[in-house]
């Protein structure tokens, strides 16, 4: 009855039946593009029910023609769910699927919300959802009176070691113990004198020598900052010798106070040149700033090992008398340890 209605209104006349057949026409082509545009998405789960730690396999696919610009990740999903893997699988240009790994924690039936998804399709933006999806909780007991099991396994396989853990470290403490106490009884069965330990002497002219041989075997100073660093060495070398030999503070003394010091002592003639030679040219670099030539170095070494052969010409007996009291020093020191230890045995003794 419709189309005898529609075809006897289009016969009414030829202009009005050829606007009609285009703007049928028009429809048809805009519902077909419609169509072709539509995108599809489809939600597949591979389970309808859960237990505490089951996993569930997700998938969204997606289909038509569409650009995929953002898609949910582990936020969108209830807090009784844990994101375990999340992949995407593109295996055609007009087909997306994505695939969610998801553990389940909770102890009621569960709830997916709609997902989304933000795409393109047609230069415009548009927003996609999935189905919800319900579960059901499915409890792990098989009747009330079989016992709960542990989920992970693992706990009691750490609780397992823990007395024995506890009982390595009682058995450490306890052997500490023992040993400590046989110390003391030994000590209380009889009296162990201590050794008395003896420093040996240490020859100022080896350790002067010493000193100003890496000097000489270094590598020569490069600039102003490493001839200053080479004059300290060989002063402070010299300062140190002067101090053990003369005994007078010369690291803290000036040069001149030095040379004064010297003089009083009635130091070698040839000893005082070489000094101040060494300690004016140190002055210098450190205070006004000299930079020496590199034979001025050279030539500060030589003077170094000049004053070696000058001190040990000119200081021998001053050394050897400083030999022979640090060895009385030792033999007293050694003579008050002995009386001590015979004391400590006369009150272990009693």
């Amino acid at each position: 009855m419709k189309f005898k209605f529609l075809l006897h209104f289009l016969q009414g006349s030829a202009k009005r039946s050829t606007l009609y057949l285009y703007t049928i026409f028009f429809f048809f082509l805009s519902a077909y593009s419609l169509t072709a545009e539509a995108q599809q998405i489809h939600t597949i789960v591979d389970v309808d029910s859960v237990r505490v730690g089951d996993t569930i396999n997700l998938s969204v696919v997606l289909e038509g023609n569409y650009t995929l610009q953002d898609y949910p990740d582990a936020e969108a999903f209830p807090e009784d769910l844990e994101l375990l893997n999340l992949q995407r699988f593109q295996t055609a240009a007009n087909r997306d699927s994505i695939v969610y790994s998801l553990q389940y924690f909770g102890v009621e039936d569960l709830v997916i919300d709609p997902l989304q998804f933000n795409i393109t399709a047609s230069q415009r933006d548009t927003i996609l959802f999935s189905n919800r999806v319900p579960f059901f909780f499915k409890t792990t007991l098989a009747s009330q009176e079989e016992e709960l099991k542990p989920l992970k396994p693992i706990f009691d396989f750490a609780r397992s070691f823990w007395p024995y853990i506890i009982g390595g470290i009682l058995l450490i403490l306890l052997g500490f113990a023992i040993m400590r106490y046989l110390k003391e009884r030994a000590k209380q069965d009889s009296f162990i004198p201590q050794a008395f330990r003896e420093t040996a002497f240490v020859n100022p002219l080896d350790e002067l020598e010493e000193d100003i041989v890496s000097l000489q075997s270094g590598s020569a100073p490069a600039n102003r900052e490493e001839f200053e660093k080479f004059y300290v060495r060989l002063a402070d070398a010299i300062r140190r010798y002067l101090k053990r030999v003369y005994g007078f503070s010369a690291l803290e003394m000036t040069t001149g106070e030095i040379i004064t010091a010297l003089q009083r002592q009635r130091a070698s003639a040839d000893l005082i040149r070489d000094v101040k030679k060494v300690l004016r040219d140190a002055d210098m670099v450190k205070f006004a700033k000299f930079n020496p030539a590199s034979d001025q170095v050279s030539d500060a070494v030589q003077t170094g090992v000049d004053f070696i052969e000058t001190a040990r010409t000119v200081d021998s007996d001053r050394v050897e008398y400083l030999e022979y009291q640090h060895k009385e020093e030792q033999e007293t020191l050694r003579q008050e340890h002995h009386e001590e230890q015979q004391k400590l045995k006369q009150e272990f003794d009693q």
